[in-house]
């Protein structure tokens, strides 16, 4: 009798595990996403790198891009280029000049000390980011 108790026990571990692997990959899946890409300015001169992320406010996971010479950029969620989770997101930034010091003022950094928005839409692609 104790063998069919330990035979049961391990069966419903295994099953729990499998359970569990699964449900971690479905849930990332159900988050929508639309292509972001865009140029990022301060003070109406584009910024020349460092990085981009957007948070989605209604939670799941964060968008990052590199700002590339041109000031612009392009957001990954899941998988290259896939953009970001659609809703309203908060905005930070990492940004170094040339000489390596802060190229934005440390406030953008953090995404509620930013306090900047945008509202990733399925049917927009561009997106214009004003530091000021």
């Amino acid at each position: 009798m104790r063998a069919g108790v330990a035979a049961s026990t391990c069966l419903v571990l295994f099953a729990l595990v499998g359970f569990g692997g699964c449900g971690g990959s479905s849930a990332s899946l159900s988050v929508s996403t639309a292509p972001v890409k865009g140029k990022a300015t301060y003070k109406g001169i584009p910024l020349t790198r460092g990085s981009i992320s957007f948070e989605p406010e209604s939670g799941g996971r964060e968008a990052n891009g590199t700002i590339e010479p041109d000031g612009t950029f392009v957001l990954t969620t899941y998988k290259a280029g896939d953009g970001a989770v659609i809703g309203v997101n908060r905005v930070g930034f990492s940004s170094t000049s040339q000489a390596g010091k802060e190229a934005v003022p440390v406030r953008f950094r953090n995404y509620s000390s930013s306090k900047l928005q945008v509202e990733v839409a399925a049917d927009k692609g561009d997106y214009l980011i004003e530091l000021k």
